[in-house]
């Protein structure tokens, strides 16, 4: 079981960005639903009152992270999609993006992938239509590749499931003292998605 934080002596705080971020890490490591805002509190050494001076509930840290994740996320794969015109490099460039991005903000991606199903009813409909979003343009890369005869792909949709989860799966294991930098595994798991989709050969 994770300890419970340590109250730091004298902390206190006026700005909401610290009540985010001190949920942010706690979600991360224990999980949205066993964390309560007294532990939220308690790791920034202050009262429950004080919490409630800058969010009205929880959930609302919530969906700021999951939703401003995702609006990230959504915005980087646009540019990667973008920054090509060739099908497969556009694949390539969305898987080394989405890792690079959740390799830089590990804990919005642990909690914005495990934990937004426990988003109140409103912010889960937003939510799930962005994933939905950034879904359906993986899923049309992969068919216009296999239109092209560049890709062969039996199910885009499976196909696309498949590359996003390898992707959202990188922040849960990795860690900047691997033998591997973030780089250069963003770069494998570019390599990795279009041969799920068909093509290319094994990176080097």
């Amino acid at each position: 079981m994770p300890t419970k934080p340590r109250r730091p002596s004298g902390r206190t705080t006026n700005q909401r960005s610290d009540v985010r971020d001190a949920a942010l890490a706690l979600f991360a490591e224990r999980g949205y639903r066993t964390t309560g805002v007294r532990d939220i509190s308690d790791a920034l050494g202050i009262g429950t009152t004080s919490v409630y001076s800058h969010i009205s509930s929880k959930a609302e840290l919530l969906r700021e992270i999951v939703l401003g994740t995702l609006d990230a996320a959504l915005s980087i794969q646009a540019d990667a999609i973008a920054s090509t015109t060739d099908v497969v490099d556009q694949l390539r460039r969305v898987a080394e993006s989405q890792v690079r991005y959740f390799t830089q903000c590990p804990q919005e991606a642990i909690v914005t992938t495990r934990d937004f199903m426990w988003a109140e009813s409103d912010d889960l409909k937003e939510i799930l239509t962005r994933r939905q979003t950034y879904l359906h343009r993986v899923e049309e890369l992969l068919g216009r590749g296999h239109d092209e005869g560049r890709f062969v792909v039996e199910n885009s949709k499976i196909a696309a499931f498949a590359i996003i989860e390898m992707c959202e799966a990188v922040p849960k294991w990795f860690r900047a003292d691997n033998e591997l930098s973030a780089t250069q595994i963003a770069y494998l798991y570019g390599e990795y998605a279009v041969r799920i989709a068909g093509a290319g050969g094994p990176p080097s």
